[in-house]
């Protein structure tokens, strides 16, 4: 399957779409929450704060790039659907000057 088919593919989907989204913040907020608990956590060893805030933005990226993949799912491979020049199914215009030919 080519790159162009799986992008068309992939904005037919807006329930995936919008569940990628939706993991991706949540995701991406816990990452965020871990890295705030890491800052205040005074209890912990340097190097085990700097190994869980490391862990947290290694969350915090996962979950952007799910929430990208979703946004983008939901926006921009829509448009580039919209924009294909090799549409498969004709336009209105041309149903309706078809069935004026006929008659």
């Amino acid at each position: 399957m080519s790159l162009k088919q799986r992008l068309i593919k992939m904005s037919q989907d807006t329930r995936l779409n919008l569940r990628r989204v939706t993991i991706g913040t949540i995701i991406f907020f816990v990452g965020a929450g871990m890295l705030m608990w890491a800052e205040g956590a005074t209890h912990l060893e340097p190097l085990r704060r700097e190994l869980v805030a490391l862990l947290s933005l290694i969350t915090m990226g996962i979950g952007a790039m799910l929430g990208l993949l979703g946004y983008l799912g939901l926006s921009a491979f829509r448009i580039y659907r919209f924009l294909s020049t090799d549409v498969d199914k004709p336009s209105r215009s041309e149903k309706r000057t078809d069935q004026n030919d006929d008659n």
